[in-house]
């Protein structure tokens, strides 16, 4: 993966409460062996059932490698094998997303763009909307389509609410509906092109804190908006 030892201990804080590299001192592959012999079942499964997701969001399809591919196989299907005997874990934490989540999430990028981290906080708010997109389908008792692809993940959000513009609504709910579109497009391509994650090589662009805070603020505006038409639904 493309973890620095910062980002590393980042994530595994955000997964399981613990920076794996801070606590043990060790590199991140003995850091994360140390983690597994001593820490309870439930948390050594979510740790990797995160960094199966983050693989599929950040890594997967930057390689050609056939030896990345064999190992992501094999690693995805013991997934799914313990995930279909332990359905309880799938989405522990579902029902934490809100406005408070937001906001802590909207606070963790903030401070990542203090601390010149702006390749993180893209990251996180990109994280941020796919998560809420996840949890307003699934308050449908809907399945997420393709979780890691914002875009249909946001199609499918709009079908199940009825977002979709109408020729009878007002002019300027159909344009703000259409920003939202313009906004979720640009943080799409912004986090393949600019974000941390891996192999982007040539395409990278250089992006700087106002630029930042305006991606940020853009995602957690979508995310806002999105879970407030998941609550007037009801």
């Amino acid at each position: 993966m493309n973890f620095s030892t910062a980002s590393f201990d980042s994530f595994t804080f955000e997964s399981i409460g613990v920076p794996l590299c801070q606590k043990y001192n060790l590199s991140k592959g003995k850091s994360l062996i140390a983690y597994c012999t001593e820490a309870d079942y439930e948390q050594v499964f979510k740790l990797f059932r995160d960094l199966m997701d983050y693989y599929e969001l950040n890594c997967k399809g930057y390689t050609s490698e056939e030896k990345y591919a064999i190992q992501y196989e094999n690693c995805r299907k013991l997934i799914d094998r313990e995930l279909s005997g332990k359905v309880e874990l799938d989405t522990p934490s579902i029902s934490s997303i809100d406005r408070n989540y937001i906001k802590d999430i909207a606070g963790r990028a903030n401070r990542d763009i203090d601390n010149g981290e702006y390749d993180s906080a893209i990251t996180k708010s990109r994280t941020l909307l796919e998560e809420v997109f996840c949890y307003v389908i699934e308050s449908k008792n809907e399945t997420p389509s393709d979780k890691g692809d914002i875009g249909k993940l946001y199609n499918q959000v709009k079908s199940l609410y009825n977002m979709h513009q109408a020729a009878d609504a007002d002019r300027r709910i159909n344009s703000l509906l259409s920003g939202l579109e313009k906004i979720l497009t640009a943080i799409k391509e912004m986090r393949n092109e600019a974000s941390d994650s891996h192999g982007v090589g040539s395409r990278r662009i250089e992006i700087k804190d106002y630029h930042t805070r305006l991606f940020v603020n853009s995602a957690i505006t979508m995310a806002d908006f999105i879970l407030s038409v998941k609550e007037n639904s009801k």
